[in-house]
């Protein structure tokens, strides 16, 4: 989207009078509040969760924090949480409670079927995803008193940060009822199940075939788990298990086991159906792999 761009956040005190905030994830640093005292030892910052709803929840709790000149708390984060997708950066011209109380709204939405849903707005992955669903993000409601933000992404070994400004001419939503999520909204959060899945699928794939003939010939082990998922759902199986059958499948024999010249029953038994329920056939593709694996180690 032309909005976005991608930039690194400049230091704290280059800004003029605008300022600089941090939002920490409770959720992927707790406890975060320990974490901000052992970094600075007067921070100023707001947890969102603080009369709330879940205010019980306090450990958890994404905490806004406000950044001065030469500020620790953003030297760290740059350093050290930003590669963990822990938070994310903004500036305002509003306080520190303004800004707190915007994001307070976005912490319980209303979705279009499902009614009151929580959202873990200092995820920068929900809220690049929920901008991006936006036709124009620079002027959505969710920015609030919001006029830059910086949400850090990790693409592989590469730690990248996307970069929205507000249009100054947007009308800001000040109305306090709660934030509407629209389908669009849900259908770019649905990515996020996605790529979480696909990364266990990565990870499965090189603890128990790092060394087969299926990683070697990707950029990866997050392209080659792609690969399997595209290929489940084009065989005709479906569900978390069939992923990682098939992935135990590619990851021992590679793209042999879809070759009928090369691995006739094995190709046969997962492309052609046999009027068995396809998890059955897959069931049984995983034992004719296995199989041939033993005897292949055996030789």
């Amino acid at each position: 989207m032309s909005a976005w761009s991608v930039t690194r956040p400049s230091v704290p005190g280059e800004r003029g009078g605008e300022r600089l905030f941090v939002l920490l994830d409770g959720v992927a640093m707790e406890p975060v509040e320990r974490w901000l005292y052992e970094t600075h030892p007067t921070p100023v910052y707001e947890p969102l969760y603080l009369d709330t709803p879940l205010a019980e929840c306090r450990t958890l709790s994404p905490c806004l924090v406000e950044l001065e000149a030469g500020s620790p708390v953003f030297e760290r984060f740059i350093e050290e949480e930003a590669e963990n997708e822990a938070g994310w950066l903004m500036t305002a011209g509003e306080a520190l409670e303004v800004v707190a109380d915007h994001l307070r709204r976005l912490l319980i939405v209303e979705h279009p079927w499902q009614g009151e849903q929580t959202l873990r707005v200092a995820s920068p992955e929900v809220m690049r995803y929920l901008l991006e669903a936006e036709a124009a993000p620079e002027a959505s409601s969710l920015l609030g008193p919001i006029e830059r933000l910086w949400l850090p992404e990790m693409q592989g070994t590469d730690l990248n940060w996307h970069h929205l400004e507000s249009d100054s001419e947007r009308h800001r939503d000040e109305s306090p009822g709660r934030f509407q999520l629209t389908e669009a909204h849900c259908a770019s959060l649905s990515r996020i199940a996605w790529r979480r899945f696909r990364g266990e699928l990565a990870e499965h794939l090189q603890a128990h075939f790092a060394k087969g003939p299926w990683l070697p010939t990707f950029d990866g082990a997050g392209q080659a788990a792609s690969e399997v998922i595209e290929l489940t759902a084009a065989l005709g199986f479906h569900g978390r298990r069939a992923h990682f059958y098939l992935a135990n499948i590619l990851g021992a024999h590679g793209r042999s086991a879809l070759q009928e010249e090369t691995m006739p029953e094995l190709s046969r038994c997962l492309k052609v159906a046999d009027g068995r329920p396809p998890m059955e056939r897959l069931k049984s593709a995983v034992d004719l792999a296995q199989a041939r694996l033993n005897k292949e180690r055996s030789a």
